[in-house]
Parts: C-alpha cells; structure tokens; sequence
C-alpha cells in the first residue's frame, strides 16, 4: 500500500507533458493525504487526467484545493448550487445563460490572462460527455519555448503582451468575446501587459505567455507595429500549437482533467458539437500569481500604457 509521500505514479501521454493517473479514487481523506504528491506529479506533467472519478460536487471542489485557493466566479448564474467554487460548462441552452456561452472555451487560450494574477490551475470534471466530438486539447507552451534557438528566445524575453478582458480584433466576428460584456464590465477590466516569456513560480522553467488575438484577450505586442505584432503573434501560436506541442483529450465518464495555466494553452472543439450531443462538465479555477519575467529589465506594469517607462 501507498504511503501518502509516496510520488504519485503517472503514465505519460505525449511527449513532453500529460500523465495519467491510475488506479487512485479521490476522497477527502485521499486528497487530505496525498495532495502533496499529486500537486508534484502536476507541476512534472503539466496536465493530469485521472480517470473513473465518480465523486460528489463537494469532493470535486475539495480536489481543486490541491492546487491553490479556488475562485468563486462573480457570475452567480453559471455557479453550482451548493459549491460556489464550481461553475458548469455545457454546449446545451442553460436557463438564464447566453446561447453564445455554449461555445465557451472554444479557441486557444490560458484562463484570466487578462488579469494582473492569472489562472494557476483550472479543472474539469466529465459530468455527463459525448459517445464522440467535445475533445479538449492542450498545447505545452513551455517545450515549445525550450526548441527555439537561443536568440530568439533572447528576443522574446525582451517583449510584453497587451492583454485586455474579451479584447477582439474583429467585434463583429460571432465568436467575438468582446460582444458578451456591457461598457460597465469593460471599465472594470482595464488593458494590462505581462511579459511574454514568463518563469514558472514553482519549477523555474521558462515559458511562452501568449494566446491568439481573436479569442485570447491579447491585443498586441506592446510598442510593436500592429502588422509586426500580428505576424509575431500568429508565428508564435502556429509554434505552440504545432504537433509537436499537443494532446487531444477524448471524454470518458467521470475523468478528471487538471492542467496548469502557467505554461500550457488550452481549447475546446464545441463549436461543431450538436444539441444532441451532451457535454456537461464542472469547472473549478485556482487563483494564481504575479507574473515573473524572464529577465528583471522587462518590468511589471498594470497598464500596456506604462510599459515605455519600465
């Protein structure tokens, strides 16, 4: 038997990042004593799934704790009844939801990018999934910053990303995200940068920050030309998300995927799923921390304004 600071044994499924975890049912005695050993097998594989959990919402949301302090969403509608920490995620018309919000996470991106302390962990809980379609994929951003040549990376290192809640280059666009708020919820959400290149909090490693225009938030390279910023950004993305970088996942009931925002991007395939196919999931976020730049002349800034006097 498995003492509780025994490591956590994960089989890997791609390459550089994913493990899976066998053979461990989740309790809350499970989690009390080995959460530990599975937040190291996370920060090793960057992505964890762990299959067969048929757990209750209440273990779910005690699960999430492994990986920090859980976000409540300030969106009351989209929370589970009895766990606020616990929002669901469904391709189905939810009463008092947007229609727009089945297609949610459609798109790569990192979760609250567009905060000053993005995202560490978010994790999702197969409710009820699809016989087929509804995969997630995830692209391992750090690997992908390890293969560049070393002056790129010195390149890259250099430069901050303009982020800004819901931000889209084309507000006409139907999956635009900007459509979904009001002035009131952007005056709230104010543009932002982050540096590019990132360094993991716990693990050291460095790492590409960025997301597509489109769906990620990003509004630019700062004090780049918008034509050059678009060209980097899009070079940048076609890198990350290249075979190489990826993992599809494809549901079962009842598994568990938990992956780290600090250096994979992730995307849902929703948008062609039909009605008819129900994908339900519960969803928990981790709050995160400020983000470290590669090198210290890069600076920290709240607004992209600011950056030039870094």
């Amino acid at each position: 038997m498995q003492k509780s600071n025994d490591p956590i044994q994960a089989t890997r499924l791609a390459p550089s990042f994913v493990g899976r975890i066998d053979g461990l049912q989740l309790t809350e005695e499970v989690i009390a004593a080995r959460g530990r050993s599975i937040y190291e097998a996370y920060l090793d594989h960057k992505v964890l799934v762990i299959p067969g959990q048929d757990i209750s919402p209440r273990v779910f949301a005690q699960f999430g704790t492994i990986f920090g302090e859980p976000e409540t969403h300030h969106v009351i509608k989209l929370r589970h009844p009895e766990e606020p920490t616990l929002t669901y995620i469904s391709n189905q018309n939810e009463l008092g939801r947007n229609k727009e919000m089945r297609y949610s996470g459609d798109g790569w991106h990192s979760d609250y990018s567009y905060r000053l302390l993005p995202a560490n962990a978010t994790m999702l809980h197969g409710i009820e999934v699809p016989d087929t379609g509804g995969d997630t994929l995830f692209a391992d951003a750090e690997a992908a910053f390890a293969d560049l040549p070393e002056e790129r990376k010195r390149q890259l290192r250099k430069l901050r990303v303009r982020h800004q809640y819901r931000w889209s280059p084309d507000r006409e666009d139907p999956w635009a995200r900007w459509k979904y708020i009001g002035p009131e919820e952007r005056a709230q959400t104010p543009e932002i940068s982050h540096p590019l290149v990132r360094v993991h909090p716990d693990t050291g490693k460095e790492t590409l920050f960025l997301q597509p225009r489109v769906i990620g938030s990003v509004v630019g390279i700062a004090d780049m030309a918008e034509d050059e910023s678009t060209d980097l950004i899009e070079e940048l993305i076609g890198h990350i998300t290249s075979d190489k970088y990826l993992y599809r996942h494809k549901w079962s009931p009842n598994d568990i995927i938990v992956w780290d925002n600090r250096c994979v991007l992730h995307s849902a395939t929703t948008k062609n799923l039909g009605e008819q196919h129900v994908r339900r999931l519960l969803r928990l976020t981790t709050h995160g921390s400020a983000v470290t730049p590669a090198i210290s002349d890069v600076g920290y800034s709240k607004r992209a304004e600011l950056v030039a006097a870094d």
